[in-house]
């Protein structure tokens, strides 16, 4: 079997040069059973019943026809994506995890998650339970896309120009505390995205595997047969 995993691609606009790279790279996967999309695949994203936000129309319909050719599709929830809605799980019939989660694919046991939840800044986590509460998904209802959309995008340019820095810092210790966790006891190997930094270590006999970005590393994650490697497009 043969699976795909990216992460982190912070899509916005059909022109922008890293989004026509994945329409690009999207195109040439053939005979692939399984893809799994690590969160923040968007800059913005949540579900509107009958509605999806015009820009990632090209994306949407890639991921349909692959979907239909009998890829299966996996979204993890990012800190950008998020209460995917109806066009994922219905349209696309992906299986979508809001947090973190356990998965057997071609007998590999793989803890996935995006990786934001390793953050251990309190308010952090206040605010993505926040994002993801009940009251966040009723707006998401009565409120036009349109003003959303411009809302979310003018957060995120001012969240890069308050922390230039943040995605350069050094993820490992997070990660080794996260793979010596309880939570990962049952799983061969975990593979997440957040960091925008391929890594491929081993800790507490489990392999961990953090997929880079798709904005200047182009990075993916292949497995074949069981086996998972690093790549670049």
């Amino acid at each position: 079997m043969r699976a795909i995993f990216i992460a982190d691609a912070h899509l916005r606009h059909p022109q922008d040069s890293n989004y026509r790279k994945l329409l690009d790279f999207l195109d040439q996967q053939k005979n692939l059973d399984g893809l799994f999309l690590l969160g923040d695949i968007f800059e913005f994203w949540i579900g509107y019943k009958h509605l999806v936000f015009s820009a990632y129309i090209p994306l949407l319909e890639k991921l349909r026809r692959l979907t239909e050719t009998g890829t299966k599709l996996y979204f993890v929830e990012g800190n950008h994506d998020f209460h995917l809605g109806p066009y994922f799980t219905d349209t696309l019939g992906c299986t979508v995890i809001p947090d973190q989660q356990l998965v057997e694919f071609d007998d590999k046991k793989l803890l996935l998650c995006h990786g934001d939840l390793l953050n251990p800044s309190k308010n952090y986590q206040r605010l993505r339970t926040f994002l993801r509460s009940g009251l966040i998904r009723f707006l998401a209802k009565i409120i036009h896309p349109d003003p959303v959309w411009a809302l979310a995008i003018r957060l995120s340019d001012l969240s890069r120009k308050k922390n230039p820095h943040s995605r350069n810092s050094d993820p490992t210790p997070l990660l080794r505390t996260f793979a010596e966790s309880g939570t990962t006891t049952t799983a061969d190997t975990i593979v997440c995205g957040h960091f925008h930094q391929p890594i491929d270590i081993v800790y507490n006999n489990k392999q961990v595997l953090v997929v880079g970005d798709w904005i200047t590393q182009f990075s993916y994650l292949e497995m074949i047969n069981g086996q998972l490697e690093l790549k670049t497009f």
